[in-house]
């Protein structure tokens, strides 16, 4: 059995939520991710110090190295993984790797093949490329966050990063896997410009594209699939929990109303007056007569589109998550037997299990530098000089 990625190696030096989800994506489905951080990140202070060290039990599949980058040994350690890389993955600001050392020009010299992925928030070209950021000031610039939230109300925070990890992370691996595909056709290595907002704004392609075709401006709460209709919409039950309705299809939501008693809606689904404001009421009365796994149980014996909205620590106790292995136990060296989030890939003869965990920085270190070739008087000479960690 061969991993889908097996043999691939990834370098990673991002550093942070968009590259590690992606690079964690890759390990799972078998690369060989290395990711590089800072040789010492102790002396920039406690902070600094969590975020790259400590106990990271989601960080699994991946092995780290710590590298002085401002060091000529520890650019010539660098150099010398980038010779036995499929991929490079950084997410320095625009012009910091070139200060460093570690751009796609000098990559590439060593390494024609080479993959060469860089991660920002706004990308490597317009007038936006220097401005610092992170995932709510992606998804405001590019018109998610003004379009999230009730009508009338102000902007609501999604419950999650989706510039980091569904914008950046996941179109990230996307450009990856594509370039990957096409040096094996044309032998050369390809440099992909990630920009979070750019991605952004293409998951609101929804929204957007109907109006730069001569619609009106979407507003938050007014679109069809944002809280205009009451059949797409979320309701509170008897125990203070929520349901949530898609009944979208007319077929969908004929069965809805029939369910609910109320068949003298089913011919004005889109009505834009009276009925909707009735329909409205109906709804919000009568969910409030179940509890909301009453509710899912009943209208999941017919096409429905129905779902209950969970809390997260109702996450692990679902049947089906736990049947899908999004909820798995697991070994963690450190913490023990815990439950963790599962890989979303299913891929045939490529299962998706923990072969290593980065659970303490600088742990792989050793081993990775042994894998370039390095004998233990070198590495001791390395270490002496702070040009690994």
């Amino acid at each position: 059995m061969t991993l889908a990625l097996e043999g691939i190696r990834i370098v990673d030096i991002t550093w942070l939520g968009p590259g590690i989800f992606c690079s964690t994506t890759f390990g799972d489905l078998g690369a060989d991710v290395i990711q590089v951080y800072e040789a010492h990140p102790e002396r920039r202070g406690a902070p600094y110090t969590m975020l790259f060290d400590g106990v990271r039990p989601g960080l699994r599949n991946c092995r780290n190295i710590g590298i002085d980058f401002k060091s000529p040994a520890g650019r010539d350690v660098f150099y010398d993984l980038v010779k036995t890389a499929d991929v490079v993955m950084e997410g320095f600001r625009p012009g910091v790797a070139q200060r460093l050392g570690v751009d796609y020009e000098n990559v590439k010299k060593i390494n024609p093949r080479i993959i060469y992925a860089s991660l920002t928030g706004y990308g490597q070209s317009g007038p936006y490329r220097d401005l610092v950021g992170h995932d709510i000031n992606y998804i405001a610039m590019g018109g998610l966050l003004g379009l999230t939230g009730s009508a009338g109300g102000a902007p609501v925070i999604p419950g999650t990063v989706l510039a980091d990890f569904a914008a950046g992370g996941m179109s990230a691996a996307i450009g990856i896997l594509a370039s990957l595909l096409s040096r094996e056709r044309t032998g050369q290595g390809r440099f992909v410009d990630m920009s979070m907002l750019d991605a952004v704004v293409e998951l609101s392609i929804q929204e957007i594209n109907p109006y730069l075709l001569g619609g009106p401006v979407p507003h938050r709460g007014e679109g069809m699939l944002s809280g205009k209709y009451p059949w797409y919409n979320i309701y509170e039950t008897k125990d203070g929990k929520y349901i949530s309705l898609g009944a979208l299809e007319p077929w969908f939501f004929s069965n809805l109303c029939q369910l609910l008693g109320c068949e003298d809606f089913i011919p004005y689904q889109y009505d834009e007056g009276e009925k909707k404001d009735e329909m409205f009421r109906y709804f919000r009365k009568t969910f409030l007569t179940k509890t909301r796994d009453e509710w899912f149980a009943l209208l999941r014996q017919k096409d429905t589109c129905v779902a209950p909205v969970y809390s997260v620590d109702e996450l692990e106790s679902d049947p089906h998550l736990i049947s899908r292995r999004m909820i798995v136990e697991t070994n963690h060296p450190t913490l023990g037997r815990i439950n963790l989030v599962g890989s979303m890939h299913k891929i045939s003869d490529s299962p998706v299990e923990v072969r290593n965990w980065s659970e303490r920085f600088g742990k792989y270190t050793d081993e990775i530098l042994r894998d370039l070739g390095y004998d233990n008087a070198r590495i001791k000479k390395l270490r002496e000089a702070d040009a690994v960690g």
